[in-house]
């Protein structure tokens, strides 16, 4: 009864529910008539950016998860760890290493999928336009944002996989002191960035805990890996009106994890990388980068994440989620063409990682067995690999990519 109310109403006052949209409720199955009550509660006409911001929730809720994985050696024996009973993260890598050395091999496995259109409800959705369209509206700023970049950059409910919460009076009521000052948008996001600096320390052991820890933890313990502090200052920044973005690089090409940061969008789209020390700005840490990465709410058709097979196993942080390549906005970059002789459907460039060829890119193999890769950070060794029953397969022999663009080995 209530799904036909709802849809009544809609008929009478809705020109129509755009066709992504009406997909995404469709795929929800039991929970349409749940989620048709965003759309009835923005359906007036003073409330029609509230119902494009409601669009843009709702066509990307089937595309948006929290991820529970665990640590388990091959006979699927779960790991528990301890990061703090480790001196340093070196050394829990050494203890993986003994571990393997048993033939045990160690690995993340997914143990849930929350996806956000069985599990995000209406009501919250909801209450999160409603609060974050009135601190857009409501924002001092001397340039505003527009509706598509609010929508792309403030909106977001999440950040990453992690678990969605509620957090705008939090960080509106955390951070009033600043806010209250009417500085500009630089200036604000620069001291908002040295208290969270000040506040939490990066710790590195943390980087083995297979989920994001929650903002609710990062915040009481002071401490976290580099996701999660830059989950927390995503979220922050956000929940005042900033837009912000998390980057980052999966691996470095010459020493061991990776890095993140984030990423202030301005409405002149300049950006400023914030620091995770008391800099003001922090250029692309040193080290070689092979690749760029920003998380993205929006669904592309033509990523890995969409063009795959669910059950086809994709190495980490390529084939997962939503990402926009942001390479060439922070080192200089060239394109790849490979040969490649394999009836693999997918073929990956791996750089030299913590003593293993760990995947960056992703290509499909054309009709003249080449693959082709986009956007490669150049100075860096470079090697084919094929992802075979979860194992990463090295091939043929590694090529130094040049700042010309040209391959040497």
């Amino acid at each position: 009864m209530l799904a036909l109310m709802v849809v009544s109403c809609l008929k009478k006052k809705a020109p129509g529910i755009p066709t992504e949209v009406q997909k995404s409720l469709n795929k929800s199955s039991i929970r349409k008539p749940d989620l048709m009550k965003v759309i009835l509660a923005f359906n007036r006409p003073e409330d029609s950016l509230k119902l494009q911001a409601a669009y843009f929730l709702i066509k990307n809720l089937e595309n948006n998860y929290t991820l529970r994985m665990s640590l388990r050696d091959s006979s699927d024996t779960l790991i528990d760890i301890n990061p703090s009973e480790f001196k340093d993260y070196v050394s829990i890598k050494r203890h993986f290493d003994s571990i393997e050395m048993n033939s045990q091999k160690v690995s993340y496995k997914t143990d849930t999928i929350l996806l956000d259109i069985e599990n995000v409800n209406s009501e919250f959705i909801i209450k999160h336009i409603n609060n974050t369209y009135n601190t857009w509206q409501k924002s001092t700023w001397d340039n505003k944002y527009n509706f598509n970049e609010f929508c792309d950059f403030i909106l977001p409910y999440r950040v990453a996989n992690e678990d969605v919460g509620s957090y705008s009076n939090h960080f509106s009521e955390k951070y009033a002191h600043i806010i209250r000052r009417n500085l500009n948008i630089i200036e604000t996001a620069i001291l908002i960035n040295k208290e969270i600096n000040n506040e939490i320390s990066r710790d590195d052991r943390l980087v083995v805990n297979p989920n994001a820890q929650l903002i609710s933890t990062t915040e009481k313990n002071h401490t976290g890996s580099l996701r999660d502090i830059n989950i927390y200052k995503v979220t922050a920044l956000r929940s005042i009106g900033i837009a912000a973005v998390m980057d980052y690089t999966p691996y470095f090409a010459d020493s061991i994890l990776g890095y993140y940061s984030t990423t202030i969008i301005l409405p002149n789209n300049k950006k400023l990388i914030l620091s995770t020390s008391d800099n003001k700005q922090l250029d692309y840490p040193q080290g070689k980068v092979a690749k760029v990465y920003r998380r993205s709410h929006n669904y592309d058709p033509n990523s890995l994440f969409s063009i795959k097979e669910k059950e086809i196993h994709t190495p980490p942080f390529l084939g997962d989620y939503n990402y926009l390549d942001v390479t060439d906005e922070y080192i200089k970059t060239a394109d790849v063409t490979v040969d490649f002789d394999d009836t693999s459907q997918f073929v990956y460039l791996a750089v030299f990682n913590e003593n293993k060829w760990k995947p960056v890119e992703w290509s499909q193999v054309d009709n003249e067995n080449k693959a082709s890769f986009k956007n490669m950070g150049t100075d860096v060794f470079y090697r084919l690999v094929v992802v075979s029953e979860e194992e990463i397969l090295p091939i043929g022999h590694a090529f130094y990519l040049n700042s010309n663009g040209s391959k040497s080995r």
